[in-house]
């Protein structure tokens, strides 16, 4: 029985001393500036075009685009026939910007970056997610 609770003594001051180290780490560092000001996030939509596009259209794609409520930045490239759209999930949707580039009469493929092979981060993304909201909740400043 007294080694039972050596252990859960032990066990408990273990975690409460991770507890304690990870709340400490949390704090450490100066949280960044988008948690500071609470900016909303915002998400990257890439298409690519299937013919040329001239100056009158990339002009024509810029205005429509800006001037729809939820978009924070576009650029097109002429030589490369793609155009990418930042804006804010909230406020618009991938569909009308989609309808906003075949308005010029263009047909727009989207860009899978999930397709492209390379170096990949061998921990999963949902576990790094996961220590980035615990340490976001844990910050106290």
């Amino acid at each position: 029985m007294e080694t039972l609770k050596k252990i859960f003594k032990i066990s408990g001051i273990t975690v409460l001393s991770l507890f304690v180290a990870f709340t400490i780490y949390a704090n450490w560092e100066e949280p960044p500036l988008s948690d500071r000001l609470n900016i909303k996030p915002i998400e990257l939509a890439v298409y690519n075009l299937n013919r040329d596009i001239s100056t009158e259209d990339s002009l024509q794609i810029s205005k429509q685009l800006t001037a729809n409520k939820g978009v924070t930045a576009s650029t097109i490239n002429r030589l490369g026939k793609t155009v990418s759209i930042t804006f804010h999930g909230d406020e618009t949707s991938e569909s009308v910007l989609k309808q906003i580039v075949e308005s010029a009469n263009f047909q727009p493929q989207k860009v899978d970056f999930t397709a492209f092979k390379g170096p990949q981060c061998p921990v999963p993304m949902e576990y790094i997610d996961f220590i980035l909201n615990a340490k976001k909740a844990l910050c106290f400043r």
